[in-house]
């Protein structure tokens, strides 16, 4: 049996720090909060425990050694633990380990459902269906998110709370550690921080819900999932049409890309559905040829009227449209295509991040990304004229206020396009 390690969750800083119990058997890592801080300066790196040869401060050396004492009733309990599982031939397991740990050191129960992690790690293990009229099924995408707010939850109770969250913890004094922790410790955008927030509320009302949790610190107006406005780029029809143009016969791996980058700036849907058109989402009437599609996140069905150059792309494939690499590989591939097709312009950022507020330009092409092809579509539909309502019929957008925030029009841009209006020119026709 391999011998559990113990390390410093901050190696290198000048206030004391949490020691984290690591064990990695069968391919799996546990990695679990002893609740122990000591001052790097009185770590011994090579014995994984805190220095023995204190001499002159009693009160620091018997300190140390009780931090020893409790790290040894540590690898004593993993080795406990894995006896007794041997001989009744259970299969040793992350959660298991932790489960058995807890009864010990956090005198939590064996579900570790009471507390606030254990509720959300019970939640994202069991739940299948949102709480929406009707039900419909929780997607990869959501529960992903889901887990990596429990990651940094679980973070954040390990560094800043000694291991423990409960449902009364959670007030504005939270709010405020956990904000402050997100921006200094993850270096978070204002956003990513406001999709946390968000996302915890989520589990704080299925508590309520379960009467798990009493506590409604958190329906505080104050307890808000925070955000600001910040510009993506869009591409517009001479940038697309720079693309379109790219010849790309003898690289036929950017050519699939761009093709199908192209299918989502003229039809407004998501990667995970412009990526996934079959033959028979093509439908036809006597004014043209529409898609058909249910879309995959919202699980709604929407109608899109085929463009020449969607309609172009099809039949060049039968209909049959190239397999989609991962979005992350689309991503990169698509900043090669933007640069190879010279969409260079310079794009302001303003954001703020890890609590403090910067700008950089850089070129176009390297923030090109396979959701800039959704924003593409429903700018350029909204600059040539097509009502907002019309095109939120095909961006899923239920409000216009929200519609608006997510084009990219800038004041500039909205100026030039108002100047055609004939409020503002029957005037001077009429004067000529």
């Amino acid at each position: 049996m391999a011998a559990p390690k113990f390390q410093l969750r901050k190696p290198t800083s000048e206030t004391e720090t949490l020691i984290f119990l690591v064990y990695r058997f069968q391919n799996q890592k546990l990695v679990y909060s002893t609740g122990e801080s000591i001052l790097p300066t009185h770590w011994d790196n090579e014995t994984q425990r805190a220095q023995n040869n204190i001499r002159g401060n009693k009160t620091l050396a018997d300190s140390l050694k009780s931090i020893n004492f409790q790290l040894e009733r540590y690898v004593s309990k993993i080795e406990e633990i894995l006896s007794s599982w041997k001989i009744q031939k259970i299969q040793p397991t992350v959660e298991g380990i932790r489960v058995e740990l807890d009864k010990d050191f956090k005198k939590e129960t064996a579900t570790r459902k009471t507390d606030l992690i254990g509720f959300i790690d019970n939640y994202i293990n069991t739940v299948k269906f949102t709480r929406t009229t009707p039900p419909k099924p929780i997607n990869k995408r959501t529960l992903q998110k889901y887990r990596t707010t429990l990651k940094v939850l679980q973070d954040f109770s390990d560094t800043k709370r000694k291991g423990k969250l409960d449902f009364n913890d959670i007030d504005m004094g939270f709010y405020y550690d956990f904000v402050e922790f997100l921006q200094k410790d993850y270096h978070h955008t204002t956003n990513t921080i406001g999709k946390h927030i968000q996302t915890l509320k989520v589990f704080l009302r299925e508590s309520t819900e379960a009467g798990v949790n009493t506590f409604l610190g958190f329906e505080n107006r104050k307890f808000a999932a925070i955000s600001e406005g910040v510009e993506h780029i869009y591409l517009t029809e001479s940038e697309l049409t720079k693309l379109w143009e790219l010849d790309l016969t003898r690289n036929k791996r950017l050519e699939a890309v761009r093709n199908l980058f192209l299918i989502g700036c003229y039809t407004a849907l998501r990667f995970s559905d412009f990526t996934t058109i079959k033959p028979e989402n093509i439908i036809e009437s006597e004014t043209g040829k529409a898609l058909k599609i249910k879309t995959f996140k919202t699980n709604q069905l929407v109608y899109v009227p085929l463009h020449w150059r969607v309609e172009s792309i099809m039949n060049k494939y039968d209909n049959q449209l190239p397999r989609a690499i991962s979005n992350q590989k689309m991503n990169d591939y698509l900043k090669e295509l933007g640069l190879m097709a010279r969409i260079d312009t310079p794009f302001e950022i303003n954001k703020t991040k890890g609590g403090l507020r910067f700008s950089e330009t850089r070129p176009k092409h390297e923030l090109i990304t396979t959701h800039t092809a959704r924003r593409s579509a429903a700018t350029n539909m909204f600059k040539a004229g097509i009502p907002s309502i019309s095109i939120m019929k095909l961006t899923g957008h239920t409000t216009e206020a929200v519609f608006l925030k997510y084009i990219n029009v800038s004041e500039e841009e909205n100026a030039m396009m108002l100047m055609g209006h004939e409020y503002f020119t029957n005037g001077r026709m009429k004067a000529v």
